[in-house]
């Protein structure tokens, strides 16, 4: 998890556009429900459907089985060098957040739990989907 106070500050932003951030939550939760049921190849037919483009460098980042400790490279290069402010920076940190777990194999409660802690003003009830 990224702990750096200035960056943080970068990301704040208003409970609107936390609330436009659980489907992305959500989301990540459901990659990580697919991967547990159909195994990490299954991540290559939800490509197309993700337009995203920093999710989408994750997950094929994930697909080709690259080392965590260089996908966590990417991400945080693209997070600390693309000048992204607010909700945007907020999102990404999330996704990275989400993928790092995925990668890890953690389970998708584990995958929910990690993410949704970034938008902490958002009640639990939001969090609860199909």
């Amino acid at each position: 998890m990224i702990r750096d106070l200035s960056l943080a500050a970068k990301a704040s932003c208003s409970l609107e556009d936390q609330e436009t951030l659980v489907p992305m939550v959500l989301q990540l939760k459901k990659l990580s429900e697919l991967i547990t049921k159909q195994g990490l190849l299954a991540l290559e037919n939800e490509l197309p459907q993700i337009n995203d483009p920093f999710l989408n460098l994750g997950i094929q980042l994930i697909i080709d089985k690259v080392e965590a400790e260089n996908i966590k490279d990417i991400l945080d290069s693209d997070i600390f060098y693309n000048q992204s402010n607010g909700r945007e920076l907020l999102k990404k940190i999330i996704i990275r957040e989400g993928l790092l777990r995925i990668q890890a194999g953690d389970s998708p409660r584990n995958v929910l739990i990690c993410t949704k802690v970034f938008l902490g003003r958002i009640p639990d009830a939001a969090f609860r989907n199909s």
